[in-house]
């Protein structure tokens, strides 16, 4: 059963006492990318994967807070864009 875009989620937890992350997702893409770096799986169907991340896993995880501008801080971007696209 395919989930609603608005209930796609991916949640990623580091555990301290075991030393590995943890993975549960129902968000497609993500589903694809981590299947192949999985070690222990609890749980994989077709719209969800859950498990612990083997060792081997050479990859990182990002997470960043989106930035809000304010108009004069996106002026002044959109002119250092067009500056250096030579505009």
């Amino acid at each position: 059963m395919k989930l609603p875009r608005s209930e796609q989620e991916t949640i990623v937890i580091f555990d301290v006492e075991v030393g590995k992350w943890h993975i549960d997702t129902t968000y497609p893409p993500h589903v694809r990318k981590y299947t192949p770096a999985m070690g222990e799986i609890e749980e994989k169907t077709q719209d969800r994967l859950a498990g612990w991340i083997s060792d081997e896993f050479s990859g990182s995880f990002m997470t960043r807070k989106r930035k809000i501008l304010t108009d004069e801080q996106r002026q002044h971007v959109g002119e250092q864009l067009r500056k250096a696209r030579g505009l």
